[in-house]
């Protein structure tokens, strides 16, 4: 069975990382009032921008010039966007960092192919990966920007599975997300795992999910002898 990897919120802690970097830009800025209202509106003009740019409205750096235009409220020049963004993005990239279940999961894992999925640019995710020494036990990385598909669709997770020459139904795939990750794996026929660390799953969820990935090892188990 190969397994297919999601990076974001999956192994790297995205969420933390980004807090970091938003708290930094604030204080590089000198900007007044609460961080908190910062960061929720920079949450918001991510989730609007990154979804053009998936759709393909808007090139990587065109949203990311849109999202911080946005919460600025600022019509800044190319120039000047690009400047802060290339800060903004080397204090995420600094602060990404594996959660602490990553690295055992994949020493257990040994014995199996791995792969990533994941939207975004091949360079900056491939990037987290090689700065938290991991990259090396993937034999794949497809991305979004890369491949011309971008989760929940069926292709991206189709040419996945054709790099690493299996069908849908002998991958299995790790995500973060239940709808774009787990139901969208489902849904394009390969197996799925959700990673629910924040534990919103309730006793009825019908996904299999594991709340770390210390569990993953075993749950992987019990669908290769499903499977067989």
């Amino acid at each position: 069975m190969v397994v297919l990897f999601d990076i974001d919120g999956t192994l790297v802690d995205h969420d933390e990382a980004e807090k970091e970097a938003v708290l930094a830009l604030h204080r590089r800025l000198g900007l007044g009032g609460i961080f908190g209202d910062f960061h929720v509106r920079w949450r918001v003009a991510l989730e609007r921008h990154y979804a053009r740019f998936l759709a393909g409205e808007l090139s990587s750096q065109e949203q990311r010039r849109a999202r911080l235009r946005e919460v600025l409220g600022s019509p800044l020049s190319d120039a000047d966007a690009d400047a802060l963004i290339a800060g903004y993005l080397d204090d995420y990239l600094s602060h990404c960092r594996l959660y602490a279940d990553v690295e055992p999961a994949l020493a257990e894992l040994s014995g199996h192919r791995l792969g990533i999925i994941s939207n975004g640019e091949l360079g900056q995710q491939r990037t987290k990966l090689l700065r938290n020494r991991i990259a090396q036990h993937f034999a794949t990385m497809v991305m979004s920007a890369d491949c011309g598909s971008a989760k929940p669709a069926a292709a991206i997770f189709h040419i996945a599975c054709n790099r690493m020459n299996v069908p849908p139904s002998e991958a299995v795939y790790i995500g973060d997300r239940r709808d774009i990750d787990a139901e969208a794996a489902l849904a394009a026929g390969l197996h799925a795992i959700w990673v629910d660390r924040a534990g919103t799953a309730d006793s009825g969820e019908p996904l299999m999910h594991i709340r770390s990935l210390s569990s993953l090892p075993a749950m992987l188990a019990t669908i290769e002898r499903n499977a067989g």
